[in-house]
């Protein structure tokens, strides 16, 4: 992500703060996915800049001097993790508000697509790991190594049982995954990696998953269930360790 997208980012709040609407959605995609969380005024969420800006008026319209102050700034793939101090008075009650909160959101091609608001940096940091790793399965499972790697770290090691034969191995940086996912085409042919179940520990994510494929040379359909702990480094994934037996993946993550 670029300095200008944070900066467009940090504009946006002041525009939010100064009741300058139209500022901010020019800083939001038409199709924005925006999820206000349980504590907001208004509950639900929806998709659509027009239904964003109804949102975001009815939100500063339940308060009197409505400020939101940015803290700290969390990028992780193509999200930041906003933490933002809320202070204000509620317009009728007279009670006063003040409260820390998080704001995650989603920038692609310089332009907000997603905005979610979470009770704590923790739920938020989870949330946004598992969609990196959901989309990493994504992109490897359509045969886009490539697409892969921006959520990879240039330091990545990724350790196998299997590949390139019993024992496996360990593949080290962006050229090595090329490397691995070649030499598990070759070996298994067309197959998918299918995440079932996803561990939060920290900076780690372990991932139950279904190893779907066809034998190359065999022709064989094999199936087997394995997981992965990926440990994060910053925004990207930094080692990936392949288990075969699930409990011990989770005890590797200190959740078992």
């Amino acid at each position: 992500m670029s300095d200008a997208d944070l900066e467009a980012l940090r504009r946006g709040y002041e525009a939010w703060n100064r009741g300058d609407l139209g500022a901010v959605l020019a800083l939001v995609d038409p199709d924005i996915d925006w999820q206000p969380g349980d504590e907001a005024p208004e509950s639900g969420g929806g998709r659509g800049r027009a239904g964003f800006e109804q949102f975001i008026a009815s939100w500063t319209e339940s308060f009197e001097d409505l400020q939101i102050e940015p803290l700290e700034f969390t990028e992780i793939g193509d999200h930041v993790v906003t933490v933002v101090h809320q202070k204000g008075r509620g317009r009728g009650s007279g009670v006063e508000l003040e409260v820390d909160t998080v704001h995650v959101w989603t920038i692609r091609d310089g332009t907000a697509v997603a905005w979610t608001a979470y009770r704590n940096r923790d739920d938020a940091i989870a949330e946004v790991q598992r969609d990196v790793v959901r989309r990493g399965y994504e992109a490897l499972n359509r045969g886009d190594v490539e697409a892969a790697l921006e959520f990879l770290h240039p330091e990545i090691e990724w350790h196998t049982y299997i590949v390139p034969g019993p024992g496996g191995g360990v593949y080290r940086g962006h050229d090595g995954v090329r490397e691995l996912w070649a030499e598990a085409k070759r070996i298994f042919g067309d197959f998918r990696n299918v995440p079932e179940e996803m561990f939060d520990a920290g900076d780690q994510v372990v991932t139950f998953v279904r190893v779907e494929g066809v034998g190359a040379m065999s022709g064989v359909a094999v199936q087997a269930r394995i997981a992965h702990l990926m440990t994060f480094r910053g925004e990207k994934i930094v080692t990936v360790q392949s288990f075969e037996d699930r409990d011990e993946a989770l005890r590797a993550a200190g959740l078992a």
